[in-house]
């Protein structure tokens, strides 16, 4: 049997049965002029304030406290302890990434109006953005209480976020999986790696490094741009609309 008659056969045997009342159902669709209509045009602040609403409530709280315990480390003036605390804050940023996938949202969200690469790329630049600027408030409240200069306090800061950011967007890209424990981890080492980092290699705060931290902050923001676009990438081969 070649392939031509087996795929007719499969056809005959597959074939769907003709709906009922299909055009009785279009032309009510057409007396109410909704197949002319044309879909309401969202624009892109829109589309990021509908985001912003979506993302759950305790994400913005845990990353204001967070930020408050920061501060108040900080004003404890226990040396360089409280920059390790950084890194928690891209949990916030990679359990979100993970939220369509751990409750079965991803397929539904790939065949709506909006593709999951836009809804998971809004939901990582609102998170972040509201985070880096919470973060940037807070190194200019706690600049006095050290004796670093303020672009010294914001290398400190933000480095160690970064990394953990950089580290869990790679871990989530390669493994994909209905829960983020695999990325919470990681966070939680690099704050443990930092911390310790004051004690076994305080030399590393001096002001004489501050080159080296210059070029660890734009290398990262260049990675963590390039691992991002990857992900989004690998996430456009699989939209169907």
């Amino acid at each position: 049997m070649d392939n031509d008659r087996i795929i007719k056969l499969l056809k005959e045997i597959c074939s769907t049965p003709e709906p009922e009342e299909k055009k009785a159902f279009f032309q009510g669709l057409e007396d109410q002029g909704l197949i002319s209509r044309r879909p309401v045009v969202i624009n892109h602040g829109d589309f990021l304030l509908r985001q912003f609403f979506y993302i759950g409530k305790w994400i913005w709280l845990l990353s204001a406290v967070l930020l408050l315990c920061i501060m108040g480390i900080c004003y404890g003036n226990i040396g360089n302890y409280p920059f390790a605390l950084t890194p928690l804050l891209a949990v916030e940023i990679l359990v979100e990434t993970g939220r369509s996938s751990r409750w079965k949202m991803a397929e539904l969200e790939y065949t709506a109006r909006f593709s999951l690469r836009s809804v998971m790329l809004a939901r990582i630049f609102l998170v972040g953005i509201v985070e880096t600027a919470g973060l940037l408030v807070v190194i200019w409240v706690v600049r006095p209480w050290f004796s670093y200069s303020l672009i010294r306090v914001f290398l400190y800061m933000m480095v160690p976020y970064l990394a953990a950011s950089l580290l869990g967007s790679v871990y989530e890209r390669k493994n994909r999986s209905d829960n983020n424990w695999g990325s919470i981890i990681i966070c939680f080492l690099s704050s443990g790696l930092f911390a310790a980092a004051p004690y076994y290699l305080s030399s590393l705060y001096e002001e004489r490094f501050t080159v080296i931290w210059t070029v660890a902050f734009i290398l990262l923001v260049f990675s963590l741009v390039v691992s991002m676009r990857r992900w989004i990438c690998e996430l456009e081969e699989a939209v169907w609309n």
